[in-house]
Parts: C-alpha cells; structure tokens; sequence
C-alpha cells in the first residue's frame, strides 16, 4: 500500500455547513467525493485532522457565523487542514485567508479539487485558489444519497442572472447553469434506490430552471417530468419567485401524485417603491393574485414567504404596506431577515439606510405576525388527516417521532411504535407551539 493511500485510510474529515439548501448539496457532494476515494468522515463536533467549512455570506451574521466556525474548528485541532470554501470565501478570499489557521481558502467553482489540497497538507501561509464564478462552469460537482436517509437536496440549478440591489450572491455563484432533464432524471434514479422517501429540487435562482440548456425547457417542465415517472417517493420545490409561478406550474401541482403541495416565494417587501429599489420583477398586486391563485387551485397547500425588514428608505408607511400585505395573505408562515447592508451591493450605498433598533422592533412585529398565521393554518388541519413522512423515531425534545407532511406542516406522533422514513396517515389532535401533535391512523 503505497503512501498515499495510507495516509487518505487515517485522515479524519469534517465538514461544516452554513446557509442555503444549495450548499447543503455541495457539502453531500464533497463529502461524498472524499469518501469515494477513502477517507473518513467525522462530525463537526468530533476532533479531526480536516476541517471544511462550506461557508455563507448571504448576511453579515452569515460571515459571522463562517468566521466562528473556522476559529473553533482551529480551537478544537490546532494541527489539522482548515479549507474554507463557499460564498463568503468567493468574495472575500483574502479577507479569510487573514484569519489564524486558514490553509487554504477554495472558491465555489474549484470544490472538485478540495480532495487535492486535503493530501497536500498543512501550509505555511494560506493558498488561495478562486475564480470567476460561473463562467463556463458546468454543475459537474454531484452529491451521491447515503442509505439510512430521509431526505436528500437535489441542486438541479445554480448561479443567479437576476441584479437584486442588496444582494451578493451573484457575485458568489455566477451566472444561471442548469442540469439537463437526463441527468437529473438519473440522479433521482439512484437516490431512489438508496431508500430516499423526500427529494427537494433546489438551486439558487430555481424559477431560472432550463433556460440555458440545449432542449429549453422551465421549472414547470422539469416538474412535470420528474412526476410522470411516479418515483415512490415524494418530491419538494424550493424557493420561486412569484413571477416563475407559472399557471401550468400551478395546474401540475394540484394534479401531481408525487409533488409535494408546499411552494416558499420571496415578497421581501409589499411596498411598490421599495420592490423597485430592490431590483425586484414583480409588485404587491402581482404577488397577491399569484398566491390567491396557488391557494385556490392547489388544495390545502402552505405558502411560506421571505420578507427583509429595514430596507434603506422603509418608513413606517412604507413597513405598513408590507404587515397590511402579509395580513391579508392566505399564507402559512414567515421567514423573518433584518436588512443586512452588504459591501458590493448597490443598497450599501443607498441613502436612508435604517437605524438597527427601528428594525429590531418591526421584525418583533413581524414574528408576532407570523405565530398568528402559523396558528390560524394549522387550525385547519386539526382533525383531518394528512400524509406525514416521519423523519425520527425520537425526537430529542419530547421523545416521540416527528415527522412533515407534504405541505410541510412538522408533526410530532403520539404512537411510539412508528419507523423512521416511511410515509403514514396522520390526524392532527392539537398545536404544540411551532408543531402540531398527531396520532396515526390505525395504530
């Protein structure tokens, strides 16, 4: 056995992920590379002789949290190989090289080659290896299901050709690059045959599905493919925006065996004025007629939206225009971010940029906003049953089994007799905070 291959059979790896379910796929990806060629994978919390921290770089607090990762993986192990890859090393590559232990600092395009540099070693000063993201780059690095597992991501999409003012995430992943149909439709073939029950179709701008490969196609095509084959298993669509709704998207949702009735679109604000000034392609009307749309057609679907309290010129009036709008929508629930003024974006140089404590006390508004919602759609599933895909025997909480439903509802199971990963009839008995408590049918 040559020397090599020994050292590859002793190396300890950890990855450590932040930010987006794209992310969450690359990681599956390397991880599933380095296993591949032997070596052995550890948990974050675990001492090892590798450290890959997938980073974010979506907010400030992302960068943050990158930025604590990579000084606790050197406190855990001040000998091992720290690489840091991801957004937040795409475009601020010196800026992390800077931080004590970094070995070597790995764009977003270049994740192929981490296996090279974790066998080259320690490094005297940080090596920095970025390119342009996206140009010419095909979406070469796949992620490969485990056996065991509930849930797999399926990037099927990356990069994002959209201007958005105050965001610089198209700096971090390029342009639009899509996976053919063929290769997707394979790639599910074998995470169906590792016992996956969930597969959620992700990528950074999904609604920019197919519009750069050779037979153009859409997202409500690639939809529509995916569930004439009636895999047996179930499958999620991230992120939309509200103008890549299409009706025949809409319409393939509410007949599809297999697509999960759960769409996630970002309003980011109901104010007109203040959509413009983000870049965004839609208005407040627009996104209200295209969830009344989804809700009456699609039967008992959850809508979640994104909102971003505190943009630059938000005034109370114009903060009203977006509460007023989330409380009249038919949706399930909310996800909440502070403005975070991004360097290298068009809004870090907006005038009426907001002070922090006005927009601590609009996004407690907001989160008041979203328990009710919350509340008042679970109340409709009480007594009813629903289709519950159960993730855990025990939930380290509570101690029972937990589970989602298709319309992404979490439950927790009052039978402890139930097995992780299959799909069950579930009837909501009551709310238990962020959750509903349910019982199974026939048990």
């Amino acid at each position: 056995m040559d020397r090599e291959t020994v050292m590859r059979n002793e190396l300890r790896v950890s990855i450590a992920t932040l930010g987006c379910k794209s992310n969450q796929y690359d990681s599956a990806a390397i991880a599933a590379m380095l296993k591949e060629n032997n070596l052995n994978m550890a948990a974050i919390s675990e001492i090892a002789d590798v450290y890959i921290i997938n980073t974010c770089t979506v907010t400030g607090k992302a960068d943050y949290q990158s930025r604590q990762l990579i000084r606790r993986a050197r406190s855990a192990n001040p000998d091992a190989v720290i690489l840091v890859t991801g957004c937040y090393a795409q475009v601020a590559a010196q800026e992390v090289a800077g931080i004590d232990g970094v070995d070597y600092v790995v764009g977003n395009p270049e994740k192929e080659r981490i296996l090279g540099y974790i066998l080259e070693g320690k490094k005297k000063q940080p090596k920095i290896d970025i390119s342009e993201a996206g140009k010419d780059k095909p979406l070469s690095l796949r992620a490969k299901g485990s056996t065991g597992r509930t849930r797999a991501y399926l990037k099927v999409q990356d990069g994002c050709n959209n201007s958005c003012s105050y965001c610089i995430i198209p700096k971090a992943r390029g342009v639009s690059r899509s996976l053919p149909i063929s290769d997707i439709l394979q790639e599910i073939d074998g995470l169906v045959a590792n016992g996956y029950k969930e597969i959620i179709l992700t990528g950074i701008h999904l609604g920019a599905y197919g519009f750069d490969v050779d037979s153009k196609t859409d997202i409500a095509g690639l939809v529509k493919a995916i569930d004439e084959r009636d895999y047996p298993c179930r499958f999620r669509i991230s992120s939309l925006d509200p103008d890549e709704v299409s009706d025949e998207l809409i319409e393939i949702m509410a007949n599809a065996k297999g697509i999960c009735n759960h769409l996630h679109l970002p309003l980011q604000s109901g104010d007109d004025n203040i959509l413009q000034k983000m870049n965004r392609r839609y208005t407040g009307k627009l996104f209200a007629e295209r969830i009344e749309e989804i809700v009456k057609t699609v039967p008992d679907i959850s809508v979640g939206v994104d909102v971003i309290v505190g943009f630059p010129g938000e005034g109370e009036r114009e903060f009203l225009n977006t509460y007023n709008l989330l409380e009249r929508l038919p949706i399930a629930y909310m996800h909440i971010f502070p403005y975070s003024r991004r360097k290298g974006t068009a809004a870090a140089g907006f005038s009426g940029q907001i002070d922090s404590r006005i927009v601590k006390g609009r996004c407690e508004r907001i989160r008041a906003l979203d328990k009710i919602k919350r509340k008042i759609f679970y109340e409709r599933f009480i007594g009813k049953k629903a289709s519950v895909l159960i993730e855990t025997s025990r939930d380290k909480e509570t101690g029972l089994p937990a589970g989602r439903a298709r319309n992404y509802i979490p439950f927790l199971i009052k039978n402890r007799n139930v097995r992780k990963n299959i799909e069950m009839d579930i009837v909501g008995s009551e709310i238990n905070g962020d959750r509903m408590i349910g019982y199974a049918i026939g048990r």
